[in-house]
């Protein structure tokens, strides 16, 4: 009955919380929204579920599905994105009571140009500074039934600006996933970056104009993390003795961006080449930060230990992106 209780709490917790939303635009650390699953990314950044596959890249955006992993596994991804650069890497193993898990992923940036007033409210060139933000934490991930599976992280996650500021906050991720009994359809859910409210350290200096300028040194103000919460429903459509096609579809609900659904495909040819694509869209693409996303595909390898896989995703009136990752099974 316990056990029972606590699914269903899990399953209707991003229903729960949808009316608690906040305005677009309104959370800072937006890092943490990036795609650092190269297989979810490329199927319509689709991230929640993969059921039968053994991905420790879930740890980043289901930590439940880590409890399907049976052997260490390694994960390491990287990007590049208009001079950013994204980048990932985890680390998972089973024990006798579940599978733990580390991570980090964050992304840099550089070539930043900064500029100032002189004594004279002269603008001046300041030079260049760099943005790097990451995450850091571990994850626990067990069968609590046969058929369903609980997950958590829990990490620290961190912004820099060049040495001129930095910003710290801790934040948890939580997930479920629930075996139906119906082939192998499958329902997850996800809650990432709930934590505390992050803050600038030091100060600035705001220049205001009227008839002279004036300046007022003030303090930064704090800001929330992008919390997003998920439910996906994921299951094969059709398959025969060497290959599958595999269908997942997945609402999300962030605090900083009106809901998007997402919709993937994976065909494996002999459980060794995976071919993927998917497309994300917004309820009212006018009101989406960022406009649509559009399509994403991908191509991946899983060959003895080794597993290879890239994405491309088109960034809707921004540059596409580009990932990859490579995994190594111990």
């Amino acid at each position: 009955m316990i056990r029972r209780i606590l699914w269903i709490t899990a399953f209707l917790m991003p229903f729960v919380l949808h009316a608690q939303t906040s305005k677009a635009g309104q959370a800072g650390a937006t890092f943490l929204s990036l795609s650092y699953s190269v297989r979810g990314a490329s199927m319509g950044n689709s991230f929640i579920l993969n059921s039968d596959y053994q991905d420790p890249s879930l740890i980043f955006h289901n930590p439940a599905g880590m409890a399907v992993i049976s052997n260490r596994m390694v994960y390491a991804m990287a990007g590049n994105w208009m001079g950013s650069y994204p980048f990932a890497i985890s680390y998972v193993s089973p024990a006798k009571n579940g599978v733990f898990g580390a991570f980090m992923s964050g992304i840099y940036v550089g070539g930043i140009e900064s500029y100032g007033f002189d004594e004279s409210d002269n603008i001046v060139y300041l030079g260049e500074i760099s943005y790097l933000a990451t995450q850091l934490g571990f994850g626990y991930a067990t069968f609590l039934t046969d058929k369903f599976m609980v997950g958590g992280n829990l990490k620290l996650i961190y912004e820099g600006y060049g040495g001129y500021s930095m910003a710290y906050s801790v934040a948890m991720d939580v997930g479920t996933y629930y075996y139906t009994g119906f082939k192998d359809f499958t329902i997850g859910t996800s809650i990432k970056h709930f934590g505390f409210d992050a803050k600038l350290s030091g100060t600035y200096v705001r220049y205001e104009y009227t008839n002279s300028m004036t300046d007022t040194v003030v303090s930064y103000s704090s800001y929330k993390l992008p919390t997003v919460f998920g439910l996906a429903a994921f299951g094969t459509v059709y398959s025969n003795s060497t290959s599958k096609l595999k269908m997942v579809l997945e609402m999300s609900h962030p605090v900083d961006n009106i809901e998007s659904y997402n919709v993937g495909f994976e065909y494996s040819l002999l459980n060794i080449i995976f071919v993927r694509g998917g497309y994300r869209f917004y309820r009212d693409t006018e009101e989406a930060v960022g406009g649509p996303s559009g399509f994403s595909f991908g191509v991946g390898i899983l060959y003895g230990k080794f597993g290879l896989d890239y994405a491309y995703l088109n960034r809707g009136i921004l540059p596409p992106a580009s990932l990859i990752s490579v995994s190594y099974k111990f």
